[in-house]
């Protein structure tokens, strides 16, 4: 009986998940882009452009809006993670 409580719980609060995948070359300005997203839509501050340090493997960022959580997957552009970009 609990697991059908919990399974019309789950369905009635569910929120739709959509993951983005930011791409692009070395200092192009992907964290800069993540970080005004999420100052843009949560009521998080984001890091001054000034103080952002070049990506080290990988930045996630998630947004909750309305109906859907947002899923932000920022990926550094160095030489030696572009072999692994075929795998996302």
């Amino acid at each position: 009986m609990m697991s059908l409580l919990y399974g019309l719980y789950e369905y009635l609060t569910k929120k739709e998940e959509f993951r983005i995948l930011i791409l692009g070359l070395d200092k192009s300005g992907k964290t800069n882009v993540l970080e005004r997203i999420k100052s843009i839509f949560s009521s998080v501050i984001g890091l001054d452009p000034g103080k952002i340090l070049p990506t080290v493997g990988l930045n996630v960022g998630r947004i909750e809006l309305d109906g859907a959580k947002l899923v932000f997957w920022d990926l550094g552009g160095q030489s030696g993670f572009r072999s692994l970009l075929s795998k996302y």
